[in-house]
């Protein structure tokens, strides 16, 4: 497909999917009070592929999120406020293996997809191309975890989930950089993990919603 027709399926897919599907579901949560939250993963890999031409690997679930091994991230923080009106969504570097938790700085790319409000209230999702090889504080951080807290667990037959999480930018904020580590004495220092304007990450399309429709208002598809 050429960028044009790229372009038009994407704000297709975003307005359908997202746009609508959340307004549909917060009329059910009046009948049923159940959460309103739409289930973005799956979304952002059709994403990730209209922006790439990269198709999916054709498992169900499981296998590959792209035919070229990359991996999908997806943070959704629309209508996910908690009970105290915080949002902390965070991608999600699951792993319960060596195999997997080492495959992170494998893969041919690693695509991070937001999905927030921006500062007017109004939808926006953005999506970052990173190279975990490339990519100096990400790389270093993500073998620090390794040997300070996924390793140890993966000895631990009792093992809680494995998790490496990185926070992305903050909900209604312009920040260009993801987070991690908390500062505390018990875990890591505090990081920001740039997405934008460094060696081996690059921000490839950024939309908005505006006047109740989807506009593009960056796309880099190379």
């Amino acid at each position: 497909m050429s960028i044009d027709e790229r372009k038009i399926y994407i704000v297709k897919l975003l307005q359908e999917q997202v746009i609508d599907q959340r307004d549909s579901l917060r009329e059910w949560k009046e009948i049923t009070e159940q959460a309103a939250q739409i289930d973005t993963g799956y979304i952002a890999q059709h994403l990730v592929s209209l922006i790439t031409s990269i198709p999916g690997s054709g498992m169900r679930g499981k296998g590959d999120d792209l035919a070229d091994t990359s991996e999908v991230k997806s943070a959704n923080f629309i209508d996910s406020l908690d009970k105290k009106g915080a949002v902390a969504p965070r991608w999600n570097f699951s792993s319960n293996d060596m195999r997997t938790m080492t495959k992170y700085l494998e893969v041919p790319f690693i695509y991070l997809v937001s999905m927030d409000l921006n500062s007017n209230d109004a939808f926006r999702v953005r999506v970052w191309k990173l190279n975990p090889r490339e990519h100096k504080d990400f790389n270093a951080r993500y073998l620090e975890w390794m040997e300070v807290l996924g390793k140890p667990k993966l000895k631990n037959p009792n093992r809680p989930a494995i998790n490496f999480q990185l926070f992305p930018p903050r909900f209604k904020e312009d920040d260009n950089y993801a987070r991690h580590g908390n500062g505390r004495s018990n875990g890591f220092d505090k990081l920001k993990v740039f997405l934008e304007e460094v060696h081996g990450s690059k921000k490839i399309l950024h939309a908005e919603e505006v006047n109740d429709q989807i506009e593009i208002l960056f796309i880099d598809a190379n």
